[in-house]
């Protein structure tokens, strides 16, 4: 009898350890989205929050004069908020494949950029961006990811005014596709 106990004890213990939902240790992932590529890491914070830092290429597109593509970096605590649930439901949620809140700090320079245009007009600027997305595994290694927030840009040293590139209120939306080393 003690035996049995024991084992059923045992037994609850680990599926009890099964069922933590939690982020992964550390991810190192690259993606492309609708405007750039960019390689991150998303490190564990705890259970359900993971610090994502992001270097990448934003794309500029200026209608009927082409492109560019110039540098940015950005931290951003993520808060997957529907891990528990998900596990719950037998739903995939390894390299953190659940719905997240997050608020984003991004600086974007001016270093250096390329593209089409003939002229430099990527400016230096801070941003802070509060977004809801989801994050979603294609098979082993690959993902999606999409998110939209809304937000605050400030310029550093404007060169160059257009309406589109002034200080202020910004709309983020992104989708993108990754793969996972």
């Amino acid at each position: 009898m003690k035996k049995n106990i024991i084992i059923i004890i045992i037994i609850i213990l680990f599926y009890s350890f099964s069922l933590i939902a939690q982020v992964e240790k550390s991810i190192n992932s690259v993606q492309i989205g609708t405007v750039g590529v960019w390689f991150q890491n998303e490190t564990k914070l705890s259970n359900s929050i993971a610090l994502r830092t992001e270097v990448g290429l934003y794309t500029e597109i200026w209608a009927g004069s082409g492109f560019f593509m110039a540098p940015e970096i950005s931290f951003e605590p993520r808060w997957y908020y529907n891990l528990k649930k998900r596990k719950f439901k037998n739903k995939d949620i390894s390299n953190n494949s659940g719905n997240f809140l997050t608020i984003e700090t991004s600086y974007r320079s001016s270093i250096f950029e390329f593209g089409t245009l003939d002229s430099k007009l990527a400016e230096n600027g801070f941003s802070i961006i509060p977004k809801w997305g989801i994050r979603r595994n294609l098979g082993k290694r690959f993902n999606y990811e999409l998110g939209v927030g809304i937000g605050y840009l400030e310029f550093i040293n404007q060169k160059h005014f257009t309406l589109s590139d002034s200080d202020g209120i910004i709309v983020d939306a992104h989708i993108r596709i990754g793969y996972n080393f």
